[in-house]
């Protein structure tokens, strides 16, 4: 709060402004409209700005490599935490690296190149699917969904830890790696419970329960479906195209919007599997966290019983397609 408080109109207009760099400028158009008059109104309101507005706010920085997050130190660690709150709840957190959307390391190397080097048996058929650029997008979209089942039916339906179990991924496009993030809510009692049973089912989905063809079949139609569906809005259009001509995200280009269905059909268990191995699902590679709530000092229960709180995030992750 006190940082917050501290930050001034000066400051926040500095912070907004030195973002608005003209020169920098990508435009998405999405919508029925008429191409030409979109570009005279792009050319009046837009085109006329100076590439060098906004120069003032420009901060000299010293020139570092920011094209990757920074690597995690190992192995992982684990924090506790408690928070004044009315309602007794809790929330527990495992991370760890991950590739980013377009499968790309925090060291540069990628999802397609790791899968190839570890499938020593690949066929020249194999080797063409994973040379596409969608490939790692569309295995890794597999991987979310496939995770958020089990995580759900594992920790929740089973064995009852949680309210609610979700598994995401940062979905980063140009800086190079990422983070995976399962969030799940649980009663103070049951939170220690529900991180282990989220670790090991991530540890089963790797080792001891790997995906089935089943996983993968159901996974593919709700990936499929939710692309469908999608495309019915301007906004996921504006979204495919963001940065499709971006030379950042070099693996981003029409053929991630016309080869989206073939992509996601031909993906196998076993390019799922390889692709789990480019995470950080080790036991020593796990950054965990459980936040409980503590009642603050003379607060008096009301003996009212409230509904159970839900996670924020929606299952399915955060990685679109």
């Amino acid at each position: 709060m006190d940082t917050v408080n501290a930050v001034t109109l000066e400051d926040a207009k500095n912070a907004v402004m030195s973002q608005l760099m003209p020169k920098d400028i990508e435009i998405s158009v999405s919508g029925d409209f008429v191409v030409n008059d979109v570009l005279d109104m792009i050319l009046n309101y837009i085109g006329t700005v100076p590439a060098d507005a906004n120069s003032e706010y420009v901060v000299e920085q010293a020139k570092k490599d920011f094209s990757g997050v920074p690597a995690l130190e190992l192995p992982g660690k684990h924090l506790d935490l408690e928070l004044e709150d009315s309602d007794p709840r809790a929330v527990a957190y495992v991370a760890g690296a991950a590739p980013n959307s377009w499968g790309f390391l925090a060291d540069g190397s990628t999802v397609a190149q790791r899968v190839s080097e570890a499938d020593k048996r690949a066929s020249d058929y194999d080797k063409q699917r994973r040379a596409h650029p969608l490939f790692a997008n569309a295995a890794l979209s597999l991987v979310s969904e496939i995770a958020n089942r089990r995580l759900f039916s594992t920790v929740r339906e089973r064995k009852q830890l949680t309210y609610d179990a979700n598994f995401s991924l940062t979905g980063f496009e140009r800086l190079k790696g990422g983070w995976f993030l399962v969030t799940v809510t649980a009663s103070k009692e049951k939170a220690k419970a529900a991180l282990e049973a989220c670790k090991e089912t991530l540890e089963a989905l790797k080792t001891s329960n790997p995906i089935s063809p089943d996983n993968l079949e159901s996974a593919k139609r709700v990936v499929l479906n939710r692309h469908e569906g999608e495309l019915r809005t301007s906004q996921y259009w504006a979204t495919m195209m963001s940065g499709i001509q971006e030379e950042s995200i070099p693996l981003k280009g029409p053929l991630s919007v016309t080869d989206f269905h073939a992509v996601i059909e031909s993906m196998t268990t076993r390019d799922l599997q390889l692709t789990l191995d480019c995470m950080g699902l080790e036991e020593s590679e796990l950054y965990t966290a459980i936040g409980k709530t503590v009642q603050p000092e003379g607060l008096v229960d009301d003996g009212i019983v409230k509904a159970s709180p839900m996670a924020g995030m929606g299952r399915g992750g955060a990685l679109k397609g």
